[in-house]
């Protein structure tokens, strides 16, 4: 998966969507100065990206949580359908979630890349956008673990149906494996590298190939893919 500065900036628009509008102003004003994005602020809470706007651009839906409950997050999610788990153009993330609503699981089974609860640092924000726009998910890697471990627990055991034998005819090499289950369990890129000993790049080269291989668009595909396939 190619990182934030490998995207030309031109083929990426930014969306803010929240209740409050002050507060969609300054998100939008950041994201045009630290990123360079072309940014649109939704008019209600409930908007969707026009289409006009987005094209065939990447689009990176940022909403602001704040004053939010779970129905109106979980209300503005539907309107994407089953879209966020299967585009990969478009990468939606959430910022100042109320933790109380302890709703950060079912918000990745649906999509959501990221997530940043509130009083969340420019440099936090800064690093969560870069890490979202490049890929990675966002989200505490115990939470990650939990959902690829809660999927592995709707996997039949039947051998008339099992549903490993996919694996049978996709050719991944044990580094492959060994990045895949990283991915499976929340790692990052930076982390990745850090516990097998490469680089980066290296790191990258192995996710585009696994990606291709396993026919998988993104990262949360790919998690849980590895869930169901690898033991």
């Amino acid at each position: 998966m190619a990182s934030f500065a490998e995207f030309a900036v031109r083929d990426w628009v930014a969306y803010v969507v929240g209740r409050q509008n002050i507060q969609k102003g300054l998100l939008a004003s950041f994201l045009e100065r630290e990123f360079g994005f072309l940014c649109q602020v939704a008019e209600k809470e409930q908007d969707q990206p026009p289409i006009e706007l987005v094209g065939d651009r990447h689009l990176l839906l940022l909403r602001d949580c704040s004053g939010d409950d779970a129905e109106t997050i979980t209300s503005y999610l539907d309107g994407f359908g089953d879209r966020l788990l299967g585009d990969d153009k478009i990468y939606v993330a959430l910022i100042n979630l109320d933790p109380v609503l302890d709703i950060e699981a079912a918000m990745l089974r649906r999509g959501v890349r990221g997530v940043v609860n509130a009083n969340a640092a420019p440099k936090l924000l800064v690093r969560f956008i870069h890490a979202v726009v490049g890929g990675e998910l966002w989200f505490p890697r115990h939470l990650v673990s939990r959902c690829i471990l809660e999927s592995r627990g709707q996997v039949s055991n039947n051998d008339d149906n099992d549903p490993k034998m996919p694996l049978l005819t996709v050719s991944l090499s044990e580094r492959e494996r060994e990045v895949l289950m990283e991915i499976g369990g929340g790692s990052t890129n930076d982390q990745i590298a850090d516990h097998l000993c490469i680089s980066q790049h290296t790191v990258k080269s192995h996710i585009y190939r696994i990606f291709r291989k396993i026919n998988v668009p993104n990262r949360l595909q790919a998690a849980l893919w590895a869930s169901k396939y690898l033991s």
